[in-house]
């Protein structure tokens, strides 16, 4: 089922992805001029409450799994035909990029966490997300659970009716969320994603906070 999921997936990354070259072919310098940056970092930070979700590694998934590392968070479901799989490659190459500014992989973490319990199971979803990057982790929980983290994130999701074939649609958001190392919610980072504009954002920011821990430490 889940290479069945994955093939979908790919051919939805490769539409999308001919949606997005038709569309970056079309926009003009000056348009470009104008394009928000991807990251938005927030000037203060939000420290997280406590929460509980469930992966396939260690059992249990909390806010203590966000600590030490920098995370990029993505919600959305296994049955996702474009948004989730197109995101999950970027941010494979958003992986990539940030490696070659010289950030170790220890340092940060990518998290799809599925919203949709009712299908996805633990074990299921870190197969998933392995298509992608051996290295992302994949959770879900409950759906009080996962409510309990999607609001301090403001990360509305919400499920369609079942139907008897099991076949709904679950709508989600579409961003990436960054939690820094304290687990504080740090910024966000809002589609189209551009691997190299994002890492560059990010490499500032990993750095900037090097610099204010070295100061702070002395």
């Amino acid at each position: 089922m889940v290479t069945v999921l994955v093939a979908a997936a790919l051919v939805g990354i490769a539409l999308v992805g001919s949606g997005y070259w038709a569309l970056w072919q079309s926009r003009s310098t000056a348009e470009e001029a104008f394009m928000p940056a991807p990251l938005i970092v927030f000037p203060e930070r939000k420290p997280l409450a406590e929460f509980i979700l469930v992966d396939d590694e260690k059992g249990v998934f909390d806010l203590k799994s966000l600590e030490s590392r920098w995370s990029f968070i993505f919600f959305g479901f296994m049955y996702c035909p474009d948004i989730c799989p197109t995101t999950l490659y970027d941010l494979s190459q958003v992986k990539r990029e940030i490696g070659a500014q010289g950030i170790s992989e220890s340092d940060i973490q990518f998290v799809f966490i599925s919203v949709d319990p009712a299908r996805d199971k633990a074990a299921q979803i870190q197969q998933y997300v392995q298509y992608f990057d051996p290295g992302f982790l994949g959770a879900t929980g409950s759906i009080g659970q996962l409510t309990n983290l999607t609001r301090q994130l403001g990360a509305p999701f919400r499920a369609e009716p079942e139907t008897a074939t099991n076949v709904y649609e679950v709508t989600h958001s579409s961003a990436v969320y960054l939690v820094d190392p304290l687990g504080q919610y740090a910024g966000i980072i809002s589609p189209p994603f551009v691997a190299s504009e994002v890492a560059a954002q990010f490499s500032q920011l990993y750095r900037n906070n090097q610099r204010s821990q070295l100061a702070l430490n002395r």
